[in-house]
């Protein structure tokens, strides 16, 4: 049986602004995050599926959404787990390397 799964997770990056904040009516600080949902395949082949960098007040979660593009120009790696990053290139890659083992064992007898 495969055990599917997904989630969602929200990193902080950065460090904290000043800014105005329109809910809470005051200058308050926001911190830049990334909000990604993700599937997973037993819980260790994972893929990310919607990724979303944010500006978010401190106090009430209040915030506006940031350009993709220039938020990731600012990292030098993204705040994401490898096995999440690459966790599905990993199974696909595991599952093709067992099907070529697999057919290649039974070309040939392994007992005289």
């Amino acid at each position: 049986m495969i055990f599917f799964g997904q989630g969602e997770r929200v990193v902080p990056y950065g460090t904290p602004e000043k800014h105005e904040c329109p809910k809470c009516g005051g200058e308050r600080m926001f911190q830049p995050r990334l909000r990604y949902k993700f599937g997973h395949v037993y819980a260790l082949f994972g893929w990310v599926y919607n990724k979303r960098y944010e500006l978010a007040c401190l106090e009430c979660e209040h915030g506006w959404v940031l350009d993709k593009n220039t938020e990731e120009a600012k990292l030098d790696q993204l705040p994401i787990p490898k096995h999440l990053q690459y966790g599905l290139m990993t199974f696909l890659l595991a599952m093709v390397s067992i099907a070529i083992i697999g057919a290649g064992y039974g070309s040939f007898d392994l007992l005289p």
